[in-house]
């Protein structure tokens, strides 16, 4: 079995399997998934399912030093701090134009935003030790930066479907599918790019978390329009920083051979 079938087969089944059990339980009594910390332990099993296949994959199958680099990059901030100042710009814009174009609401006040931020590393930033670090590193390698992408966006949207039959996660109470798979594939773009230019697993899980966080403040109007606006801007984010990818890929592979 190859790398990424292992990946994948250990991220659904960790994933599935917890938040299967979640959405049969909460179906039948009717309640929502927070009313117990059983669930909710369930429920942080699930979310970190991506990390802990990645991180199990990648040592059993990558070499010492991989593995140690893979691992560096995870925890370690990178101390380019143009990096910190270009993520910072492109989640606010990503997340408010939707928000002030089709309207929405805020629903705590502005400082929760950094308050957040360390509960969305666990709820959703340790997800990109799966997606971009592992799954998408992988992809990469053998096929082109934007097919990988796709890629990845795909088996994301399919990742989170169980959410929407858990009651009291807030795809089961506020969103539908289609508009929920625009904006999976419109931050699936945003990531990626943050990956391909800063090479940083770390800066994935921080743009990650900050971005759940901003949206958690402002939450936008759920709606197609809305969905489209963020995926424009990704998509132009991503043919602006990561479209030279593919020859830095190139570079660097002569240097290692000159090496």
């Amino acid at each position: 079995m190859s790398k990424l079938k292992k990946y994948l087969f250990s991220t659904f089944s960790i994933t599935f399997l917890s938040w299967g059990m979640i959405a049969v339980y909460t179906q039948i009594k009717n309640i929502p998934f927070g009313s117990s910390i059983a669930l909710y332990i369930l429920y942080i099993l699930g979310v970190i399912g991506p990390a802990i296949a990645g991180i199990t994959v990648s040592k059993r199958s990558d070499s010492k030093e991989d593995f140690s680099m893979f691992l560096k990059s995870c925890y370690q901030p990178p101390k380019n701090l143009n990096w910190y100042l270009f993520i910072i710009v492109i989640v606010l814009v990503f997340s408010l134009l939707p928000y002030f174009v089709v309207g929405g609401e805020q629903i705590v006040p502005v400082q929760y935003i950094l308050l957040q931020i360390p509960i969305f590393i666990l709820i959703g930033g340790l997800e990109e030790i799966g997606w971009r670090g592992f799954m998408l590193r992988e992809l990469t390698k053998r096929i082109p930066a934007l097919t990988s992408t796709l890629l990845v966006s795909i088996v994301w949207i399919f990742w989170h479907l169980p959410l929407f039959f858990i009651i009291g996660t807030y795809q089961y109470e506020y969103l539908n599918i289609p508009v929920f798979s625009i904006s999976v594939i419109s931050f699936s773009f945003l990531l990626s790019t943050v990956y391909y230019k800063t090479k940083s697993i770390f800066l994935c899980i921080m743009t990650h978390a900050f971005c759940n966080s901003l949206l958690n403040v402002f939450v936008s109007n759920q709606s197609l329009l809305g969905g489209i606006i963020a995926l424009v801007f990704s998509l132009f984010i991503y043919l602006l920083f990561a479209n030279n990818r593919n020859r830095s890929l190139i570079m660097k592979k002569v240097d290692t051979y000159i090496e």
